[in-house]
């Protein structure tokens, strides 16, 4: 019987601390979060192969060592609270191992970058209708898309070490209560903000950047994030040049607070801001006749992510 390439699902958990690095939380006995993703792809193997340069007469190919081995997932969520304000979203594990730490307040959880090389490592598990790769220690990176008449994601690319393959069913029945329906980017649902003032934007997208790593010693194996780089792009309907330029902006290296908030009701809010960005070279666009900007920039202070 032939396998399906639809029937596909992850299950995360990330590290409280309480574990060994690169334990497998899951088998421990840890209750994974079963997550709905979007695009999900899988590289089953990464690594080096080493090749034995054999003189052993012949010519051709000599055998070879496999190193380094880890995998590595894609995807993006839906960009959606978690149905109660001051509750984390069900895909924080994604969020997590990508480096942010999650703070419950009293309207919301904020979802800020962990800046003492303490970000938690995650396992996950990918079903692939009868297989199952594990990922352990697993360590992220991540971004956000939002564009006016589609749903709003978090993109993600997780690294884990290989933690091996075994044939075995999907879960009978994933828990994904909790994860709500997503808004449509647009007029109704989404607010842009520059330097306090409301733009008609069309596109927000960002990243990470996280640089992550596998790395290898003699005592043990690990994932690590070493640096982050975050930045991204938006485009906006062109306003007159005496209410925004962005040319003068870039070319002063000034720097502006930036937000985009996604949602209507306490629980389906999320939002994206950072008190200061700094502006790259815009250039201009077209949009069904309307003139744009598109303008790149780049995180001088760390973006903040919320639910609410």
């Amino acid at each position: 019987m032939s396998r399906r390439t639809k029937k596909k699902l992850i299950v995360g958990l990330a590290n409280d601390g309480t574990n060994p690095y690169g334990t497998d939380l899951i088998d421990l006995g840890g209750s994974g979060q079963a997550i709905q993703t979007t695009g999900l792809e899988i590289t089953p193997l990464e690594g080096e192969e080493i090749e034995r340069e054999l003189d052993d007469g012949k010519s051709g190919s000599k055998p070879m060592i496999m190193s380094g081995i880890h995998v590595k997932l894609s995807g993006s969520v839906e960009a959606a609270g978690s149905g109660d304000a001051i509750t984390p979203v069900k895909y924080q594990a994604v969020l997590q191992c990508a480096g942010r730490t999650a703070t419950v307040g009293t309207t919301e959880v904020t979802y800020t970058r962990i800046n003492d090389n303490s970000e938690p490592d995650a396992t996950f598990y990918y079903y692939n209708d009868g297989s199952l790769h594990k990922l352990l220690g697993a360590r992220a990176t991540s971004g956000a898309s939002l564009k006016v008449g589609e749903l709003p994601t978090f993109t993600f690319e997780i690294t884990g070490l290989y933690g091996g393959v075994v044939e075995t069913g999907m879960p009978s029945s994933p828990d994904f209560s909790g994860f709500q329906t997503p808004l449509k980017v647009g007029h109704e649902n989404t607010t842009f903000m520059l330097d306090g003032t409301e733009y008609p934007m069309f596109e927000f997208e960002y990243e990470e950047n996280n640089e992550v790593s596998y790395s290898e010693n003699t005592i043990d194996e690990e994932i690590d994030i070493t640096d982050w780089k975050p930045d991204g792009t938006f485009v906006i309907e062109a306003p007159a040049l005496s209410e925004f330029d962005p040319f003068s902006i870039a070319t002063a290296n000034a720097q502006l607070p930036v937000s985009i908030t996604h949602g209507l009701t306490a629980g389906n809010i999320v939002s994206i801001t950072s008190v200061a960005i700094q502006l790259g070279k815009p250039t201009y666009g077209d949009r069904e006749g309307k003139l744009t900007l598109s303008v790149p920039f780049r995180f001088i202070d760390d973006p903040v992510i919320e639910s609410k």
